[in-house]
């Protein structure tokens, strides 16, 4: 029988281990992975350079539709599989001027259907009500949870760094470029896992890279 060192073996095994805990976490081009989400209206999506990157691009603005208001159009990663204390980090840039002052990027998570889930709304402005918020959609109403009244408004020109942490226990944090200092927290079990995606209120907007870990 042919014996192999043990010293030989704990590095191929680290490695293998490094690489199994890093896939799901390695940062996907969005432009390149169309096969994996599932877009509410898919003729409102194509695929372009924006600033440089190669981007996936919300080209027309999402509509409302009953029976409660909310981002009128995104995309599901892996067609909404559900998915328990994921934290999601997407760059994201707006494709409206920063004199559109309620310009956003939402990101979708807690998915159960189209009318309940949570969603965070980050926007150029902020106002305590609707915008830079972390809501939940529960049928026919919405409801603001996140802790802060109102939140500095994160979304810059360019692109943007924005992280989203939803845990079982209710535990909700949202980062925008700095990733150090979450711009808004709540604390909500009313979904404790559900599917994840990202797009925008009433805006177009560019996405670049996607990562769950």
């Amino acid at each position: 029988m042919r014996t192999v060192s043990l010293h030989k073996l704990i590095p191929a095994i680290l490695g293998s281990c490094l690489a199994l805990g890093s896939a799901s976490a390695a940062p996907v081009v969005l432009a390149n992975a169309r096969d994996q989400l599932k877009l509410l209206r898919p003729e409102s999506w194509k695929t372009g350079i924006v600033e440089g990157k190669e981007s996936l691009i919300l080209d027309v603005a999402g509509e409302q539709r009953p029976p409660v208001r909310r981002p009128g159009e995104f995309a599901l990663w892996k067609d909404g599989q559900v998915l328990r204390n994921p934290v999601v980090t997407t760059t994201a840039c707006s494709l409206e001027p920063a004199t559109t002052i309620n310009r956003d990027i939402c990101i979708i998570f807690g998915y159960q259907d189209d009318t309940h889930f949570y969603y965070t709304h980050v926007s150029s402005n902020s106002d305590g009500k609707v915008h830079t918020v972390i809501m939940r959609v529960d049928g026919d109403s919405r409801t603001r949870i996140n802790h802060e009244e109102r939140p500095e408004p994160p979304l810059k020109d360019g692109w943007n760094t924005i992280k989203v942490q939803h845990l079982e226990t209710g535990t909700i944090k949202v980062w925008v470029n700095d990733l150090e200092t979450p711009v808004m927290t709540a604390n909500d079990t009313t979904y404790s896992s559900g599917g994840i995606g990202f797009g925008s209120f009433d805006d177009r907007a560019a996405f670049w890279t996607f990562s769950v870990e």
